[in-house]
């Protein structure tokens, strides 16, 4: 269904870019194909395909170029133009694929490819709702698709219960099978992105994989039911909407990269933990400059508990420390108390913070 609904848009998107703003006759005009994916390991894509005029091809072309290399964890989408692949970042640089150049674009040519891409992130993502208004759309009893972000995998849920979140559980047989595929055939609690569908309504959301409590659906092998949380959302235990179910709600509605660049040192630091806990090696890697990261971080299996202490050691405006009191779990299940510290930089006092070293 969703797929369907989707090249329904994209089609639509596909005539209004051709036709309400441009001439209807496409003779002269360029092929461009724009597409979007929350990570760049996702086989999951949304795809626009639409014609230029030549000139705006021309000028594309015609940019001056500086020698540069794109962060390939910071990639917002890819484009083809005339065979030429191209990538286009979160920070609104273009970048020619196979070699290491970036092109310094006209203001023009820049904003047509940023409505193209945002053309294409309206279908692919989904807004983040405040749960409130959402259980009154999704309430007890009702119908919903779930489609996993990373891999396009859906499958279908009813809402039994949950005032704080959405208590769910897969309809049939065939529905758990596709959950604990998305889950590489075991149950686990990490957190995924997801759009949430019902009837015809998309939610950015977030859900974990493993089943507890009391399940009511016959014949459906799933034995109780599963989380799902949308923008606002609270566990049981807690008021304060979960870090991690936070974190991948905001990658379901397209806003992570955004959040991250606004984050301040402390904050950035929160979200690879964050990231850590999930093993999101994607989120990891948004947060850092993309030095290669330690490799004893492979053991953590879970980050139970961290502290931040308020830098004490900021080397002026572009440089901070932040010290890390944390508990985590190994693979192997030993418990470990330890205090890193992150090393940030930022190239002017308005840039966004990057982590560049970790001291384990």
């Amino acid at each position: 269904m969703r797929r369907l609904l989707a090249a329904f848009l994209l089609v639509t998107l596909l005539f209004s870019v051709c036709c309400a703003k441009q001439p209807a006759q496409a003779k002269g005009k360029e092929p461009i194909t724009v597409s979007v994916s929350v990570s760049p390991t996702s086989p999951f894509h949304s795809t626009l395909n639409v014609r230029a005029q030549h000139s705006f091809v021309k000028r594309l072309f015609a940019a001056k170029k500086v020698p540069a290399f794109v962060n390939p964890h910071w990639v917002r989408a890819t484009l083809t133009v005339k065979k030429r692949q191209f990538v286009y970042d979160h920070d609104g640089n273009l970048f020619e694929s196979n070699k290491p150049l970036q092109y310094l674009l006209p203001t023009d040519v820049h904003q047509r490819i940023e409505e193209l891409v945002a053309q294409v992130e309206r279908v692919h993502y989904a807004k983040a709702t405040p749960w409130e208004q959402v259980k009154h759309t999704f309430g007890r009893m009702e119908y919903a698709t779930v489609i996993d972000l990373e891999t396009g995998e859906r499958f279908h849920v009813q809402r039994r219960a949950g005032s704080r979140h959405a208590d769910v559980q897969p309809l049939t047989r065939t529905d758990t099978q596709t959950m604990k595929k998305i889950y590489q055939g075991k149950w686990r609690w990490k957190r995924r992105a997801i759009l949430v569908e019902v009837n015809g309504v998309y939610f950015a959301a977030s859900m974990h994989g493993m089943p507890h409590g009391a399940g009511a659906i016959a014949g459906n092998d799933f034995p109780g039911h599963f989380c799902i949380h949308f923008f606002g959302s609270s566990t049981h235990k807690r008021k304060e909407p979960d870090p991690s179910h936070s974190l991948m709600i905001e990658k379901a509605s397209g806003s992570l990269a955004t959040t991250i660049t606004g984050a301040t040192a402390e904050e950035l630091v929160g979200y690879f933990l964050t990231a850590l806990h999930e093993q999101d090696n994607h989120v990891l890697q948004m947060t850092t400059d993309g030095f290669p990261l330690p490799a004893r971080l492979s053991d953590v299996a879970s980050v139970r508990k961290t502290e931040i202490v308020i830098p004490s050691d900021e080397r002026g405006p572009l440089l901070s420390e932040v010290h890390v009191h944390l508990t985590y779990f190994t693979h192997d299940n030993h418990e470990r108390n330890e205090e890193w510290t992150f090393l940030l930089r930022r190239s002017t006092p308005w840039d966004k913070w990057r982590i560049i070293a970790v001291d384990l």
